[in-house]
C-alpha cells in the first residue's frame, strides 16, 4: 500500500510538471506570435469582448461567488484576438489572486484618457485615447514590483501558491505596444489591484512597433 501511495505521489508530481511545461510552451508560442504585422485592425466592441470572456470564466465566477461589474466600454480599432487575450489575462488574474473569505469583486470601467496620462506614457498627443480600468479587491502586491510584473517569466508567487507561467502580463504589455497604447498598474498588498489600459480609439497606420 505504501509503495502504491508513493508511486501515485510521483506520478501526480510528474503529471503536474508536464502540465506546467505544456502550458509554458503554449504561452511562449502565443507570445512569439504577438505581432501587428499582417493582422487587420477592425472595429472591436470591448463590451462584447469582455462578455465573451466572462462566459468562458462562468464556472470560476460561480465557484468563487465573484461579483463582476462592467461599465460602458467603447469600440476601438484593434486586432480582435489580441483584445480577447489582453482582457482574458486581466480577468483571469483578478479571479486567481483573491483573498480567502472575501467575496471577489471585479470592476471594469472606461473613461477618456487625460492629456497628463498621455504625456506620462509618451503617447501621441494628437490621438484620442480611452483608459479602461480593471480593478479587483484581491491580495494585491507591493507597488515596488509594479514594473517587474510586465517582464516575461516574472512572478511574485510560487506555483504552489498560484498556478501560472509568468507570461500573461508580458503578453498584455506586448499587445498594448502593438496597438500603440500602454498598460500600468496600481496595487497595495492586501487591498487589491487596478490595471489601467490606455488604447487609441483609432489605429494609426505605420505607427508603433
Amino acid at each position: 500500500e505504501k509503495n502504491f501511495e508513493k508511486a501515485y505521489f510521483y506520478t501526480e508530481k510528474i503529471s503536474s510538471s508536464s502540465r506546467r511545461m505544456e502550458n509554458l510552451i503554449k504561452d511562449v508560442l502565443q507570445f512569439s506570435k504577438l505581432t501587428h504585422n499582417s493582422q487587420e485592425f477592425v472595429p472591436v466592441g470591448l463590451n462584447d469582448v469582455v462578455s465573451e470572456i466572462l462566459t468562458d470564466f462562468e464556472l470560476v465566477i460561480e465557484q468563487k461567488n465573484a461579483l463582476v461589474s462592467i461599465g460602458e466600454l467603447p469600440v476601438v480599432e484593434a486586432i480582435p484576438l489580441q483584445m480577447s487575450q489582453l482582457f482574458g489575462n486581466l480577468v483571469s488574474n483578478a479571479l486567481k489572486y483573491t483573498r480567502p473569505g472575501i467575496r471577489p469583486e471585479i470592476d471594469i470601467t472606461a473613461q477618456t484618457a487625460g492629456e497628463s496620462e498621455i504625456r506620462l506614457h509618451a503617447l501621441d498627443l494628437k490621438a484620442a485615447y480611452i483608459k479602461i480600468e480593471v480593478r479587483d479587491n484581491g491580495i494585491g502586491f507591493s507597488q515596488e514590483y509594479a514594473h517587474q510584473i510586465f517582464h516575461i517569466f516574472q512572478r511574485l508567487h510560487s506555483n504552489e501558491e498560484y498556478s501560472g507561467t509568468g507570461i500573461g502580463l508580458a503578453m498584455c504589455r506586448k499587445i498594448l505596444q502593438n496597438h500603440q497604447g500602454e498598460i500600468s498598474v496600481s496595487s497595495q498588498e492586501g487591498a487589491g489591484t487596478a490595471f489601467s489600459v490606455i488604447l487609441p480609439l483609432v489605429h494609426k497606420k505605420n505607427g508603433g512597433l
